[in-house]
């Protein structure tokens, strides 16, 4: 029975993947190696195989790191706030980062930072490359320094510093520096 159901299982994938396609890709390796052409006919213009496309399928990705100062509209540094890069495909806003949420805990922990006493933070996480990535800004020491507004604004990464190798579908990593200014909450 459990044969026949790994059988079944192989078949079912195998399907799947020639209807996406994913029988017919070639290595990379492949392309490396040097195609055995016949001699080509001096009337007829042939193609370099080494320029032809390389086809993988994968998602491309890329780091992106935010550093700088969280400040209020003095110019003074602010600690005790929150900073943390939004992938696209999370559906984080301000008002929606509940902290009794294990995902949304997890993916704070992983992708935010919180200022120190000069109001300097440093946040990484790794999306598929894009220009614009949001941020999310939120006083979450109460009352200690302050109460600020949260807010959520756009970064352009592609401003920033590229580093990092390039290789395969990694397209290295964008480091923004930035300033961003809070407001005081009004009551």
């Amino acid at each position: 029975m459990k044969i026949r159901f790994l059988k079944l299982k192989d078949w079912l994938l195998m399907s799947l993947m020639g209807t996406l396609g994913m029988a017919g890709c070639h290595s990379p390796k492949d392309f490396a190696k040097e195609p055995v052409v016949p001699e080509p006919d001096s009337t007829v213009s042939q193609p370099d195989p080494r320029e032809r496309a390389v086809l993988m399928y994968g998602v491309p990705t890329m780091d992106f790191v935010l550093k700088g100062r969280v400040i209020d509209a003095q110019g003074n540094p602010v600690s005790g706030m929150q900073v943390v890069l939004v992938n696209g495909t999370v559906d984080i806003t301000p008002d929606n980062m509940q902290d009794d949420n294990e995902f949304v805990r997890d993916y704070i922990n992983s992708a935010g930072d919180t200022t120190n006493a000069e109001g300097v933070f440093e946040c990484q996480m790794r999306d598929v490359p894009n220009e614009m990535q949001h941020v999310i800004v939120r006083d979450v020491d109460g009352s200690k320094n302050g109460e600020y507004e949260s807010q959520m604004l756009e970064v352009n990464f592609a401003e920033g510093e590229a580093a990092g190798t390039r290789r395969g579908w990694y397209m290295g990593t964008r480091i923004k520096d930035v300033d961003i200014t809070v407001k005081k909450v009004r009551k």
